[in-house]
């Protein structure tokens, strides 16, 4: 659904410039009658790409603007560097992912993720441990799910990662 929206948005990431205002934007037509703009604004650290079309609408954030991504009213894990995200809308529903990282353990983040979970009244379905990467996956009563991966980095940290998606 959204092929045609990933190469324009690994052009724009690359064009972010070195403040908040808007640093490029434009339309974009993918040879196959589909149509769309796009606008990129930010700095290296802190930048977020919107890219729309009739399909639905995507966002790539990094840094601070990334936090606005969060799915599901998840929290960010204490003291975690957020990465990327990137959220997308379209057909009426709605998706996010969040890539993080973290100097704790891997049981640290998990268990975190797990009471937060719990205390949004999202029921845990899917629990998966495989070596160095712990995985915790839920659902809500309205079929909005989250699943949470943790891995142990080659430097000792952890890099974790929020998917989440449901109705719009």
């Amino acid at each position: 659904m959204y092929k045609y929206l990933i190469l324009p948005a690994t052009f724009m990431i690359a064009a972010c410039g070195s403040n908040d205002s808007e640093r490029a934007s434009g339309s974009f037509d993918d040879g196959d009658g589909n149509k769309g703009s796009y606008s990129v604004r930010g700095d290296d650290e802190n930048s977020e790409t919107v890219i729309k079309s009739d399909k639905g609408e995507v966002r790539i954030a990094t840094g601070d603007k990334a936090l606005k991504d969060l799915p599901m009213d998840i929290k960010l894990y204490p003291g975690a560097e957020v990465q990327t995200s990137m959220a997308g809308m379209g057909e009426g529903k709605s998706g996010a992912m969040l890539v993080f990282q973290t100097s704790d353990s891997v049981d640290d983040v998990i268990d975190f993720y797990r009471k937060q979970m719990k205390s949004k009244d999202i029921t845990i379905k899917t629990e998966v441990k495989s070596g160095d990467m712990q995985m915790i996956g839920g659902e809500r009563a309205d079929g909005e799910g989250v699943h949470i991966s943790a891995t142990k980095s080659p430097d000792g940290g952890v890099t974790a990662t929020i998917i989440a998606g449901g109705k719009s």
